[in-house]
């Protein structure tokens, strides 16, 4: 209580990264003794609105917090017990990160445990992070003022049917990692049995009426039922990156219910040792009236024809068309003329190359060339793309910046196509 004598008005504490775990901290500083926090050493601070602990090797939540805390962040320490004693004092907190406590880069050798019923009493709560956690089900009865839930790169195989009953005001739900996609993962990755997918029953997300934003990413789907989708017409972003949907692609009636969603990404969800002829897109995406932005990359194919974005072609909201990481080998670049409203197309990494006969329209490729003739490095893009991509770090209290593939300030001044890291030696103005 000491070290704040003379602070009593301080509103926030940034106390990250003192400790980092051994395996997640730099090895010419490891920290060999976990930093010691004395009971009530917060306690006086009756201002004390954000604290933060992260990377300190806390094996508990500390005790004798201060009732005026609103967010408390406990990441990459090694909290293994979430105790509803321990969560007592919280009853104003409305941000809790607890993330970051037991996975391959800060394993505890222990079963992660949550206690039924731990966050019941924060009643206050808005946004719970449990991420990275080796977390084996849904916590039960969760803070009905929930707004933003993340439960990704976890092992939770099953979702119940009343997980989310009574999270009504839930925005932000995500889910990915859970039953991860495996391949070429650049990390340890573990599948569920059998390679199944993440099991969610029909009407899992019937409760959530104002989710704007699902998460999906790496969960080994091979198909998405529309029905998930009832209730939730809200939805403005749905990530479903890193599965097995290249068949549901060519079908994905569950677009039909998604008439405000302004960004999807169904990106690298390739079949594998399948290199298709074309690419197939559902009519279906001819619904999404809302719809700004669309990736799919990695969905491996050989020739991008005109007649394939044909179900986008009414869509007058598109600004961004990110087709890159495709190995396309042919494309006729005219067929953009059609999308008079998209600042960004993206044909970066594929195999496209100039045509040496100037009777041909477009760009084409060698058909010699074929996805073997990658080198590692570029097959290691093939997973989308970190373990974590909006971690926080020792450098940033919020999240990470995230991939973007094309440069901002390029867009700034108009349309832009980026054909970077193809094969292109010249340009023809027929190419144009």
């Amino acid at each position: 209580p000491a070290s704040f004598h003379r602070l009593v008005h301080l509103v926030e504490i940034d106390f990250r990264c003192n400790c980092v775990p051994i395996r997640l901290g730099s090895k010419s500083n490891m920290c060999p003794r976990r930093l010691q926090i004395k009971p009530r050493s917060f306690s006086g601070l009756t201002y004390l609105k954000s604290l933060y602990l992260d990377g300190n090797q806390l094996l508990e939540i500390p005790q004798g917090l201060p009732p005026s805390l609103q967010l408390l962040s406990l990441e990459a320490n090694n909290i293994f017990s979430i105790r509803k004693e321990n969560l007592t004092e919280l009853a104003n907190i409305e941000i809790l990160y607890l993330g970051q406590n037991c996975y391959y880069r800060n394993p505890c050798y222990v079963s992660y445990s949550i206690e039924k019923d731990a966050f019941l009493n924060l009643t206050k709560l808005k946004v719970l992070s449990l991420k990275d956690n080796n977390v084996t089900t849904v916590p039960t009865v969760l803070p009905s003022t929930l707004t933003e839930l993340y439960l990704y790169n976890n092992m939770i195989a099953e979702i119940q049917e009343d997980d989310f009953n009574n999270l009504n005001q839930l925005q932000i739900l995500d889910l990915s990692g859970n039953c991860p996609r495996c391949y070429n993962a650049p990390f340890p990755c573990t599948p569920c049995k059998n390679n199944s997918p993440l099991q969610i029953p029909v009407n899992a997300f019937d409760a959530l009426t104002e989710l704007k934003v699902l998460r999906l990413h790496s969960n080994s789907l091979q198909h998405v039922p529309p029905r998930w989708f009832k209730n939730i017409n809200n939805l403005q972003e749905l990530d479903l990156s890193q599965n097995f949907l290249a068949k549901e692609i060519g079908d994905a009636k569950f677009l039909h219910f998604l008439p405000n969603l302004i960004q999807l990404d169904l990106s690298f969800n390739f079949e594998l040792q399948v290199y298709r002829a074309s690419m197939n897109l559902s009519q279906a995406f001819s619904s999404l009236k809302s719809l700004k932005i669309l990736r799919i990359r990695g969905y491996v194919f050989k020739e991008l024809k005109s007649f394939n974005l044909s179900p986008l072609h009414n869509l007058q909201n598109l600004e961004v068309l990110d087709l890159g990481t495709n190995f396309i080998k042919i494309a006729n670049l005219s067929m953009f003329k059609q999308f008079k409203r998209l600042k960004v197309i993206d044909l970066s990494v594929n195999k496209i190359s100039p045509s040496g006969d100037s009777s041909e329209v477009g760009f084409c490729s060698n058909a010699r060339t074929s996805v073997e003739s990658y080198e590692p490095q570029v097959l290691e893009q093939l997973y989308y793309f970190r373990y974590d991509k909006y971690a926080r770090s020792c450098r940033f209290k919020n999240k990470e910046a995230s991939f973007t593939s094309v440069n901002e300030s390029c867009y700034k001044y108009g349309q832009t196509l980026d054909l970077s890291k193809n094969s292109i030696f010249f340009i023809k103005s027929s190419d144009f």
